[in-house]
C-alpha cells in the first residue's frame, strides 16, 4: 500500500458524505454527491450510521461507478464486507473491530496517543491516521479538542493525517499543513446552501484556497 494514499488528490479537502446531515438539511445524497464530483472532489466518505448492508450498498452502487471513472477515493465508513468486495478504502472508529487479513487500505480514528499506539500496532497497519476532535463537533460535541495534538502525531507518523472536527474553510488555517494532513468535512460543506450547487461552491472553494495557499 502506498505510504500516501491520498498523494494524487489536488486539495487537502477529504469530504465526509453524511446520510443523517443531509436528510437534516434536506438535501439528498444523490444531490449532495453530485455537488461534490461537479465540484471536483478528489475524496468522499460515505457515512451513513444506522442503516441496513442492502441500502448502503444499493446507494454505494451509484456512487461506485462515477468515482471509479472520475478516479475520485471513495471511502467507505464501517462496512468492511462491502469495503472489500468493491475494492474501495475502509474507515473505521477507535473501537471498531478490525477484520483479520483486511485485504484493502482502511483508516483509523483516534483521541489521543494511547488510541494512536493501538491504531498503529493494527495486523494490516492504518493507510491513514484521523484524529479529532480540532474544534467543538456539532457532530460529536462530547468530544473535547485534542488539536494540541495534531502536530505532535503528524511526526509521529510517516502516513497520512485526516484531522476531523468542527473545521471550516476558516480555522483551517490553525491547524497544521502538510502535503500528508487533510482536512476532514461534514457541516460546514452546508455554508452555501443544502443544495448541490450549494456542495459544488464548497468544493471549488477549497480547490480556490488549495491553489492561493
Amino acid at each position: 500500500m502506498s505510504a500516501n494514499l491520498f498523494a494524487k488528490t489536488k486539495t487537502a479537502l477529504y469530504l465526509i458524505m453524511d446520510a443523517e446531515a443531509c436528510a437534516a438539511r434536506g438535501i439528498k445524497l444523490h444531490d449532495f454527491f453530485q455537488g461534490a464530483v461537479d465540484g471536483g472532489v478528489g475524496i468522499i466518505q460515505y457515512r451513513h450510521k444506522n442503516v441496513g448492508v442492502d441500502l448502503y450498498e444499493k446507494n454505494l452502487q451509484e456512487f461506485f461507478e462515477e468515482c471509479k471513472k472520475r478516479e475520485i477515493i471513495l471511502i467507505l465508513n464501517d462496512h468492511a464486507t462491502l469495503a472489500e468486495k468493491y475494492g474501495l478504502p475502509l474507515h473505521i472508529g477507535q473501537t471498531d473491530f478490525l477484520p483479520p487479513n483486511l485485504a484493502v487500505p482502511y483508516g483509523r480514528s483516534v483521541h489521543s496517543m494511547d488510541e494512536l499506539s493501538v491504531a498503529l500496532s493494527g495486523n494490516p497497519k492504518p493507510s491513514y491516521i484521523a484524529l479529532g476532535s480540532m474544534f467543538v463537533s456539532a457532530t460529536k460535541p462530547e468530544l473535547p479538542p485534542v488539536r494540541v495534538l495534531a502536530p505532535i502525531v503528524l511526526e509521529k507518523i510517516d502516513i497520512p493525517l485526516v484531522l476531523i472536527g468542527g473545521i471550516s474553510l476558516e480555522n483551517a488555517s490553525r491547524l497544521p499543513h502538510s502535503n500528508r494532513v487533510f482536512y476532514a468535512i461534514i457541516g460546514d460543506a452546508f455554508r452555501f446552501g443544502a443544495t448541490r450547487n450549494g456542495i459544488e461552491r464548497y468544493v471549488q472553494s477549497w480547490l480556490n484556497r488549495t491553489a492561493t495557499s
